[in-house]
């Protein structure tokens, strides 16, 4: 009788333990870090004036409106690949200045369904032309979710 209730209380342990990690897993995507890629060597088409509304690019064809290749010479100078079937990108958009402006990426959370980008904005020295800063950013689609920038002081 005493085995029986012993072997009772451990199943019954079991299930409770099992059911505790299961929910302990499923708050991870809450506020989850969301690893990301820098994508380099491309510009702002000149065609765009301004800021973009929508930050997601989900197919090559919407990516190529909006930025072209900048490839230089040397061993890094071809543009960042992107696999459009596996990643999508992301990317904030300054308006045209005459200032230097440097967008650093800081950190990238997901909050439910919303992806949270954090950046740093660096101000530099006024040039003599006008320039279009942006920063792309290549994620999972597993990590798909709505895009809010917040710039970072």
């Amino acid at each position: 009788m005493i085995i029986k209730k012993l072997i009772l209380f451990i199943g019954v342990l079991l299930i409770l333990i099992n059911c505790n990690s299961s929910v302990k897993s499923g708050d991870s995507t809450l506020n989850e870090e969301i690893p990301y890629r820098e994508a380099k060597n491309y510009f702002v088409k000149n065609n765009i004036d301004a800021a973009i509304d929508n930050p997601k690019f989900e197919t090559q064809g919407e990516f190529d409106q909006v930025f072209g290749m900048a490839t230089t010479m040397g061993e890094n100078g071809k543009p960042t690949p992107v696999d459009f079937s596996k990643e999508f990108v992301i990317a904030q958009i300054e308006d045209p200045s005459n200032q230097s402006v440097e967008l650093k990426p800081v950190s990238i959370r997901k909050n439910a369904n919303i992806l949270e980008v954090k950046y740093r904005k660096l101000v530099g020295e006024n040039q003599s032309y006008t320039t279009q800063t942006a920063m792309i950013l290549i994620i999972d689609k597993k990590y798909e979710g709505d895009v809010n920038f917040v710039e970072v002081k």
